[in-house]
């Protein structure tokens, strides 16, 4: 800080004078005398002491050592004029200084000290020098210990380098990215177990898992959104007769539920109900929705009561999403007066039935209030919406197959309708692994989750396993879709994704046969006859597997390299390769049958070829023009087994490969049965002995007939 000095002023001090006004003071003045030596006055140096004295006023007290001129004042008293003008100028200084003083003294409140630092390079010599460690990879084949998976590892291999190198030039920004919303951990309530493969927001579910395992999950979920906000949680229970075994598992674990969530004994007097952290409602869905709780409430002994006493619906149908959109409209005052978190949580077995005119509104109210959906159900069937479930009939005993709408997990089928050759599964309810798209939809578009769980509508899907959800997930349908319109405007862009569901389109209409007949007991009167029938068949198959095949342009496979969707080269590859697997089957077989009836003679079937078996091979033996089509066709299967192991898709594709293309046909000779013996003549009645008629039988009445059973509507 800089300060301007006070104007100089003449001023001449008398030093008889100032010795005389401050007499009383001391001060001391001291001149080189006559002791001084010469060497002392060469020196031309003024020292200036502050004296003891008033710290108000500086007192100085000045030694002069003398000019080397000798003095020539008319008085005698030359020195006195010299030291006046010296006190006047030390004076001023010192003036100066007490004002600079007062200004630098206090130092000012944002000033920090400077911090001072010292580099110190050698160690202590208490302490040893750090030695500097080599590391060296190991030799993965001699290793002792078992090598586990790392998932997710952070950082691997890391080195130090002298020389480090920009493994890229930097580029440009041309747009503001908006940063990454922070996800906050929080604390997992008591008494769970939650491992990694926990269902994460947004998604459609992770695992197959048990009713009690979902609803500690959801129990979890709560859990997370009561740390942020007050909740208000609904359960949404489908009310038909085939849940009544996961609503008992809901009410049996609902008092544990509330009471990790801390929730069993509300201070319901000391703290306004709108201020409760958590409120519960009961609401159930059939034909109509039906509110078990008027308003949600705190009370724990109301929600267990409600769900314990639901009402079966015997209607058999399930309208899932008007309830949804009922009840964020009853109740959406909950998230705007009192800016709570609305949950809702539906359990159900099946996909609903109100999807096609209730799905985007449910959607959009749900997004309106802020509304997560959560739904614990059943997967898909895989490229079907319905379902069968085996249902015994107490009346008959018999076993009936039951419908019941379980998909399909996309928004059209993308699958066709084909039936597999020879002794096998048929597949025709296998699990897709995904759960029903308007669900899923529903789930997606919320922020909720989808927690897959063992339903009794799944018993009648075909039991082929678990499907992995770290597998299945990359093949995972498109949610963005509303409508099947939207879905087909999309398609259009796709010419292999168009074909695809085209051909799922024709093959419900065409559906072709399944295995044709297999095996013949000819004679030489019938065989050509026989063969030639069957022939009928394998042509009528052949007819309707190209009617579907017509979906695909030629050279159709060329757009799998442009395709980028794991879902959709799955799709084709099995669609298009069952089709042509079964159109060289068909044309093998009537080859095969055309060239016995032709090769055989009546001598040979009476001899020696009486018995025919069609098996399948692995080689072409009739319809050599086919080699390239099942090459193509062998080579498409393979790949879904190849590049999508443990999913449908490959489940399909492997039970295709199972029997070849081929057929080979099996000549054997079964000798016939001889001829029944002549029947005896009847003995002559003797002349006389009486012949009596014999009585009619009364007819036994048949049996009743059982009640027609009453198949329940699932």
């Amino acid at each position: 800080m800089a300060f301007d000095a006070p104007p100089q002023t003449e001023s001449s001090f008398d030093a008889d004078s100032i010795r005389n006004d401050h007499a009383d003071e001391d001060v001391e003045f001291a001149a080189a005398g006559d002791g001084a030596s010469d060497a002392d006055l060469d020196d031309g140096v003024w020292f200036a002491e502050a004296a003891e004295g008033d710290s108000d006023e500086r007192l100085l007290a000045v030694t002069a050592c003398g000019s080397h001129e000798p003095e020539t004042s008319p008085h005698g008293d030359s020195r006195g004029s010299v030291a006046g003008t010296l006190i006047s100028v030390v004076l001023h200084v010192a003036l100066l200084l007490n004002l600079a003083q007062l200004a630098i003294d206090q130092e000012p409140g944002w000033y920090e000290p400077p911090l001072e630092a010292t580099i110190v390079d050698s160690l202590p010599d208490d302490e040893e020098e750090l030695q500097s460690v080599e590391y060296v990879l190991a030799d993965p084949d001699e290793r002792e210990l078992e090598v586990r998976e790392v998932i997710n590892a952070a950082r691997i291999g890391l080195a130090a380098t002298e020389n480090p190198r920009r493994e890229s030039s930097p580029q440009q920004m041309t747009e503001l990215l908006p940063s990454p919303r922070e996800q906050h951990v929080y604390d997992v309530p008591e008494g769970l177990e939650v491992d990694d493969r926990i269902v994460v927001n947004g998604t459609t579910g992770r695992e197959l898992v048990q009713i009690d395992s979902a609803l500690d999950l959801i129990t979890w979920e709560i859990a997370n959104n009561l740390q942020e906000s007050r909740v208000l949680v609904v359960w949404l229970l489908d009310a038909s007769g085939s849940l009544t075994e996961q609503r008992k598992a809901i009410a049996r674990r609902l008092r544990r539920i509330y009471g990790e969530l801390d929730a069993l004994q509300q201070q319901t007097d000391q703290i306004p109900k709108m201020e409760l952290p958590l409120l519960t409602g009961v609401v159930t869905f059939g034909e109509k929705t039906t509110f078990l709780t008027p308003q949600p409430t705190e009370n724990f002994d109301d929600v267990q009561a409600a769900i314990q006493n639901v009402e079966i619906d015997q209607s058999g149908v399930e309208n899932i999403f008007g309830a949804v959109k009922q009840v964020c409209s009853n109740w959406s005052r909950y998230r705007i007066q009192q800016r709570r978190r609305i949950l809702l949580i539906t359990v159900t077995d099946e996909a609903g039935d109100d999807f096609s005119e209730s799905l985007e509104p449910a959607i959009n109210v749900c997004q309106r209030f802020g509304a997560k959906a959560y739904v614990v159900g059943p997967t898909a069937v895989f490229g079907r919406r319905k379902g069968y479930v085996p249902y015994r009939a107490p009346e008959d005993g018999k076993t009936y197959q039951l419908p019941v709408d379980l998909g399909p997990e996309s928004p059209v089928i993308e699958s066709v309708v084909l039936p597999f050759w020879y002794a096998g599964p048929q597949f025709d309810n296998l699990s897709s692994g995904f759960a029903p798209y308007a669900l899923a939809r529903l789930v997606h578009e919320t922020g909720g989750v989808y927690f897959t769980t063992n339903m009794t509508t799944m018993s009648g899907l075909t039991p082929t396993g678990v499907f992995d959800s770290a597998t299945i997930k990359s093949f995972a349908p498109d949610y963005r879709f509303g409508t099947a319109e939207d879905y087909m405007r999309d398609l259009a862009k796709h010419p292999l994704r168009k074909a695809v569901v085209e051909a799922s389109i024709l093959s419900r209409s065409a559906q072709p046969p399944g295995t044709p007949q297999l095996y013949f007991a000819v004679t030489e009167g019938n065989f050509r006859q026989l063969a030639t029938e069957a022939q009928k068949s394998a042509a009528k198959g052949q007819y309707l597997v190209e009617m579907i095949l017509q979906a695909f342009p030629s050279g159709i496979e060329k757009e799998l390299a442009h395709e980028d969707s794991a879902r959709w080269r799955m799709n084709f590859c099995l669609t298009y390769g069952r089709l042509l697997a079964q159109r060289v089957r068909n044309l093998e077989y009537n080859y095969g049958l055309a060239w016995v009836k032709s090769n055989l003679a009546n001598d040979d079937v009476s001899t020696k070829a009486n018995r025919w078996t069609v098996k399948s091979s692995q080689k072409l033996n009739y319809a050599g023009t086919m080699k390239k089509t099942a090459t193509l066709a062998e080579e498409l299967l393979q790949r879904v087994v190849d590049e999508a192991p443990g999913t449908p898709w490959a489940v399909l594709a492997a039970r295709e490969l199972k029997d070849g293309f081929g057929i080979e046909i099996e000549q054997r000779y079964v000798a016939p049965p001889p001829p029944r013996p002549p029947a005896p003549r009847n003995a002559a009645v003797p002349k006389n002995k009486v012949q009596f008629v014999a009585e009619p039988k009364k007819p036994t009445p048949p049996p009743p007939k059982p009640p027609k059973p009453v198949l329940p509507k699932l």
